[in-house]
């Protein structure tokens, strides 16, 4: 064979095995997607905020209303607590002492009896006192397990003590030192009395306060 041939076939023979050895080694198209699709996963762990969070709000059985603030709850131990909802007040209507009742305490727990008519599980929000001296569970009643409990949708929604307020068939209270919705409760009781509603349309009602 002639020299130059040969010189030429080994040249051709060089350069086939360095592309093989050049294409073995290096990394594919494949490799390189699969290289960033490792790099991209997030690898931290999940956030607090992933999770669902645990209710802040404790759920009980409602028994029955005592008056138009005060209700019967099963705790769920099948032990009955007397709950006096915080922030407000209604006219009496059940005390020991007649004189103290009043047609206005009787149409304040209508109107709360009527509210929570349909209701069977219902679900408090503590504040800084839990009880009083009367052994009765202090806290703001809610119809629903919201998780935002100052977010004021949902209070004129869902949370009884509002309720009472802004439809006229109570007063907003101050009881030191349980006042997380205190403010609130007293726009609530302006936008009620300046509409006269509920019982805010009757004399008798707002001497009551007087």
């Amino acid at each position: 064979m002639d020299k130059n041939i040969k010189k030429i076939l080994s040249g051709i023979l060089g350069l086939v095995a360095l592309a093989i050895l050049f294409f073995t080694n290096s990394p594919t198209v494949s490799d390189d997607l699969n290289q960033n699709s490792n790099n991209n996963q997030d690898t931290s762990a999940p956030s607090e905020e992933s999770h669902n969070e645990e209710s802040k709000l404790d759920a009980v059985t409602f028994i029955r209303c005592v008056d138009g603030d005060t209700i019967i709850v099963d705790d769920g131990s099948g032990n009955k607590k007397r709950v006096r909802m915080i922030g407000i007040d209604t006219p009496e209507s059940v005390a020991h002492e007649e004189e103290r009742n009043n047609e206005y305490g009787v149409m304040s727990s209508e109107y709360t009896k009527e509210l929570l008519s349909n209701v069977n599980t219902l679900y408090l929000e503590y504040d800084i006192d839990d009880d009083d001296r009367y052994d009765r569970r202090l806290a703001y009643v809610w119809l629903e397990d919201v998780k935002d409990t100052f977010d004021e949708d949902n209070i004129r929604k869902s949370m009884v003590n509002a309720l009472i307020i802004q439809n006229g068939y109570g007063i907003a209270k101050k009881y030191e030192p349980t006042v997380a919705h205190d403010d609130f409760f007293h726009e609530l009781m302006e936008e009620a009395r300046s509409n006269s509603t509920g019982l805010w349309q009757y004399q008798g009602f707002k001497d009551l306060w007087n």
